[in-house]
């Protein structure tokens, strides 16, 4: 059939009639002459050779495909209220942050060897905003010393302190203690717990406190060698009080060299409370010129009543023969009231 040629004839695919043309045209898919039906009595049109029907399937799609919707302004609404949720989200995580701990409230002590001073610094957890700061409980180990020595029966005798600094603005509760005896290599000679005193139990900001061995937990076994050195490693646990601190008053004391070369401390105790004292323990502690703690000791003093006062009297005898009166300075006299808490 020669280019837009026309012939009649066939059946249409549509309705079945025959009344059907045929001519040739040419197709803007492919730019080339195909034949093309035409049904006179519906008006239905189609191609009839290979090279239409290769490409009728796009050409019916491309028919039939909705038009698409513009969403320019709905997505550039999401994508604002996404930034804002973002930056939010972003500005509370910087809030919470804001939230700081300094430390924990109980910690296990440095090393000290032979009169060599141990530190540590621990302090306890904190909160600290802009309208308020909380009290906070913190403290410094700010000496520890130990000395050992043969004495004049052969046994050897040790004595050890350990000093603490109440850093913080809460009371410290110092609830217990435990002296471990060491050699040279970290080796375990001695543990001793039980005579293992605290002078005094609290401290109230910016005091000191101590740790200390008293009388009876001052010997080494029997056995132990101390051919691979000796030093003191503490243990101690140190809490928030949750106590008030009472003191008596302190009144008439006098430093004064005893009949033996030791030292002795005598003076007056007023119970300023309106409480009877049936038994308390009354501390001195014997210092150099520096203020370094040199040997802590003490006396028990009963029946204070309301009021009352008492004298007493407490002698450094029992000291390690490290400490004489000549290197004692000055002393400090603590009549606090016992504490217990658990």
């Amino acid at each position: 059939m020669e280019n837009n040629e026309q012939q009649t004839g066939g059946f249409c695919p549509k309705c079945g009639k025959q009344t059907v043309q045929f001519q040739r045209e040419v197709s803007p898919i492919d730019n080339q002459y195909h034949t093309v039906g035409f049904c006179q009595s519906c008006g239905h049109t189609w191609q009839t050779d290979a090279a239409a029907q290769s490409v009728q399937p796009s050409v019916v799609v491309q028919q039939v495909q909705p038009k698409k919707k513009d969403h320019t302004a709905a997505k550039v609404v999401f994508i604002t209220l996404g930034a804002v949720l973002v930056l939010g989200i972003i500005g509370n995580m910087g809030k919470n942050n804001s939230k700081t701990t300094t430390g924990t409230t109980e910690v296990t002590a440095a090393t000290a060897e032979n009169g060599n001073a141990g530190n540590a610094t621990p302090t306890a957890e904190t909160t600290t905003s802009a309208a308020e700061t909380k009290p906070e409980m913190s403290y410094e180990i700010t000496d520890t010393s130990f000395n050992y020595y043969t004495n004049s029966i052969g046994s050897v005798e040790f004595y050890g302190i350990v000093e603490v600094t109440n850093t913080g603005s809460k009371n410290i509760y110092l609830k217990d203690c435990t002296f471990d005896l060491e050699d040279n290599d970290g080796h375990l000679l001695q543990t001793e717990s039980l005579f293992v005193s605290s002078c005094p139990d609290i401290i109230a900001p910016g005091e000191k406190g101590y740790f200390y061995n008293g009388i009876g937990a001052n010997l080494l076994d029997k056995g132990v060698s101390t051919d691979n050195g000796l030093k003191l490693v503490p243990h101690y646990k140190l809490v928030e009080a949750t106590g008030e601190i009472i003191n008596y008053d302190v009144t008439d004391t006098e430093l004064r060299k005893d009949n033996f070369g030791g030292a002795k401390v005598t003076g007056r105790l007023t119970n300023n409370t309106d409480k009877d004292v049936s038994l308390f323990y009354v501390n001195v502690v014997f210092k150099d010129a520096s203020g370094k703690a040199l040997y802590i000791t003490g006396t028990n003093v009963m029946d204070l009543t309301a009021g009352a006062t008492v004298s007493f009297e407490v002698s450094s005898a029992g000291a390690n023969d490290s400490v004489n009166f000549d290197d004692i300075a000055d002393y400090e006299v603590v009549a606090r009231k016992d504490y217990y808490q658990f």
